[in-house]
């Protein structure tokens, strides 16, 4: 009998594969912006003087209207929310957003030679239990799994389910109505899911989709919050991201438990959070994280609820070895 086990993975798992967390993620991803500027041409036409009106370039001005000092995950939905008194905004948060995949992109290169063998442990974790939630854009998930022979999807009736509710590197909205795209759905891409207009190569996941276009807006790459508040998405898009909600559901509705890996239930996330707490309701509730703080937040969150704190990395976990027998307390 299959194991009754939900995980959702934040960070804090990609983490021992090389991954940046999200507050260094930041840094990372500046520091990328500046390093291919000089022969990526949409993100040096942003950071050119503009006028009078954007001396120091359109990015550096929709920069300035929301920062303060926040994580990369914040900082997109700042950027979100001043769009309507700083249009300027808008461009910014695609500018970061192309650098966030074009360095993701880096690390996953290369990564299957690389990856951590505590990542083999989880996959076959992973081989026995209902499914994964996943909030990291990353592929390190995915790369344990094929790494190991596991075929994974991301529909939710697969053998080895993967939703990924703020999307992926190598999802994209090639099958979303486009007027005037000249760019035709690649061969060998195909929908996520039934009823869902973001598509994935499935026969080659780790190759990045977009790699010959400069076509950023097709990339299924999105920040917490609230669905019904994405105001400035198509209904497509707000559809589909509904849909995964609704997958995301449904998978812990299934679970007995669920564990929590390096995840650090953000307060700027609150629409997640709610759904947690609706949803894990009367299920055991594992946290493996090794920061204090985080672990007070699920217990004040989810209190009266049955839920063990873990304070470690996820390598330092069990989590990261092959299972010998079904967790209990």
């Amino acid at each position: 009998m299959r194991d009754k086990t939900v995980f959702v993975l934040g960070a804090g798992f990609s983490y021992h594969a090389g991954i940046p967390l999200v507050q260094q993620l930041r840094t990372e991803v500046l520091n990328c912006i500046d390093r291919i500027k000089v022969r990526d041409l949409i993100i040096r036409t942003f950071l050119e003087p503009m006028g009078i009106e954007y001396p120091e370039g359109k990015f550096r001005k929709g920069f300035a209207a929301v920062d303060h000092g926040q994580g990369i995950e914040e900082l997109l939905v700042d950027l979100r929310g001043a769009v309507v008194k700083c249009p300027v905004a808008l461009q910014t948060l695609n500018i970061l957003r192309r650098a966030c995949a074009r360095l993701l992109w880096e690390e996953h290169y290369g990564l299957r030679l690389r990856l951590p063998d505590a990542y083999s442990g989880f996959a076959h974790r992973v081989a026995s239990a209902i499914g994964v939630i996943s909030f990291n854009w990353d592929l390190v998930c995915e790369t344990a799994l094929e790494r190991e022979g596991r075929a994974f999807s991301y529909a939710p009736d697969s053998r080895i389910p993967i939703i990924k509710p703020h999307g992926s590197i190598n999802w994209t909205n090639h099958l979303q109505p486009k007027p005037g795209r000249l760019i035709e759905n690649p061969s060998g891409m195909c929908p996520i899911a039934d009823g869902m207009t973001i598509s994935w190569d499935q026969n080659a996941p780790f190759d990045d989709p977009l790699l010959p276009y400069d076509a950023d807006d097709l990339r299924y790459m999105i920040f917490p919050g609230d669905p019904e508040m994405a105001t400035l998405d198509s209904d497509e898009a707000r559809r589909n991201t509904e849909k995964l909600w609704e997958a995301v559901a449904a998978l812990i509705l299934r679970a007995e438990e669920v564990v929590f890996i390096g995840y650090s239930l953000p307060a700027y996330d609150q629409f997640a959070k709610e759904l947690f707490q609706c949803t894990c309701h009367d299920k055991r509730i594992v946290v493996c994280n090794p920061s204090p703080t985080v672990i007070e937040a699920f217990e004040q969150a989810f209190s009266g609820e049955n839920i063990q704190s873990m304070p470690l990395k996820f390598e330092e976990s069990v989590f990261s070895q092959s299972p010998t027998h079904v967790l209990t307390t």
